[in-house]
């Protein structure tokens, strides 16, 4: 696996950041922190690179993409976060729902793909819940069949932009008498379903990211509804959130890398000879993680199992936070300002608070730590 890109990667990684440094405005790199709030800017962004097929380079250009290969798309997705393209307002509909639909919908909610990828639509996902958190085999919203289709029961929480989204990709428990992975059914379920009830859960931080609570009483979906087979959603959960796996160490990656670059630049101001030996450790968590992150890729490319991927969203996201602990302790007590007059416009501030949610979305920190050991190095439960 190479370090950089050659050849056609290289050439196509420039066409692709060509592309983005035209498209983005002139002040863009002086007023990043305004544009990452802007939601109708990065709304833009999306369609945009849709249409210009850099939004999914791996697919076909009817999904925006230009059907390249699976290290060219790494590369390029690796090139657009270290450039800071904007982030998706809706990252879970191209993240996870659209490859679900792809996978395992039929004609019907396959059409659903092209507006879910364009962000034309929103989606979000209906996992985790409440004494349940991102421990998906625990879920207890229920779906019961019926005549009609399915009744819903139950509740879901953490539930990100579930008030902006026309519909949601829910897993319930269709076998009540079977526990864990079994029994899970996944539906394609529009969110103006009469008995959905969905209220916002505010939290702390300067980010857009809209948290919401979501309850089924009795909100009855179509036999149709289903995707995938019956009690079958374990696996179509797990292969839907495994298309984003480069995404997640991606973005954790160049988090760390503009967490040092910030403590690095205060170090500089305010030498302090631990915080410089520490300053080396973590420079070594970034290489770690990116060298890992390459040799999954190099083993899914010459068809062996890919064990390092799965650890980097734990590894990744802890680094980031200590990356940030470092940095905020670099730059002494202002770093927890925020505002025009902060250090680094408060940056450092976000970066922490971000880093905290990282370790909890998408699968706890405790939870990688089962899944590692139970599913990669075989430990009993």
């Amino acid at each position: 696996m190479k370090l950089e890109p050659q050849g056609t990667d290289a050439a196509v990684c420039e066409q692709a950041n060509a592309w983005l440094k035209s498209w983005l405005p002139p002040d863009y790199y002086d007023r990043t922190g305004e544009y990452r709030l802007d939601l109708d800017f990065r709304s833009a962004y999306q369609a945009a690179a849709f249409d210009a097929g850099w939004l999914m380079p791996g697919w076909g250009p009817e999904l925006g993409g230009h059907s390249l290969e699976e290290e060219s798309e790494l590369w390029i997705k690796l090139n657009f976060a270290r450039l800071s393209a904007p982030k998706l307002p809706n990252v879970q509909g191209p993240g996870v729902a659209a490859p679900a639909l792809i996978k395992f919908g039929d004609e019907s909610q396959r059409s659903h793909v092209r507006s879910v990828v364009r962000g034309d639509t929103w989606w979000c996902l209906g996992m985790s819940e409440p004494q349940a958190g991102s421990d998906l085999a625990s879920m207890r919203t229920t779906a019961q069949s019926v005549d009609e289709g399915f009744l819903i029961n139950g509740q879901k929480v953490w539930t990100s932009h579930a008030r902006d989204s026309s519909h949601c990709l829910l897993f319930a428990r269709t076998d009540r008498l079977e526990t864990r992975h079994r029994g899970i059914t996944a539906f394609v379920v529009p969110m103006d379903t009469p008995g959905i009830t969905v209220r916002a859960i505010k939290k702390i931080g300067a980010g857009d990211e809209e948290f919401c609570e979501v309850f089924f009483d009795d909100a009855l979906v179509p036999q149709g509804a289903m995707l995938g087979p019956l009690n079958g959603g374990w696996k179509v959960a797990m292969e839907s959130l495994s298309f984003e796996r480069d995404m997640i160490w991606i973005m954790n990656l160049v988090e760390i890398e503009r967490a040092l670059d910030l403590g690095s630049r205060s170090l500089a101001e305010r030498p302090d000879a631990a915080l410089a030996v520490e300053l080396e450790r973590l420079l070594a968590d970034a290489d770690s993680v990116w060298l890992t992150g390459l040799r999954g890729l190099g083993h899914r490319l010459t068809g062996r199992p890919d064990t390092e991927t799965p650890i980097l969203k734990l590894y990744s996201t802890e680094a980031a936070q200590r990356a940030f602990d470092f940095a905020a302790r670099a730059t002494g007590d202002s770093a927890a300002l925020l505002g025009a007059g902060a250090p680094f416009e408060g940056e450092i501030v976000l970066g922490e608070i971000e880093g905290l949610g990282a370790t909890i979305y998408g699968g706890t920190s405790e939870v990688q730590r089962n899944i590692i050991g139970e599913k990669l190095l075989g430990l009993p439960r």
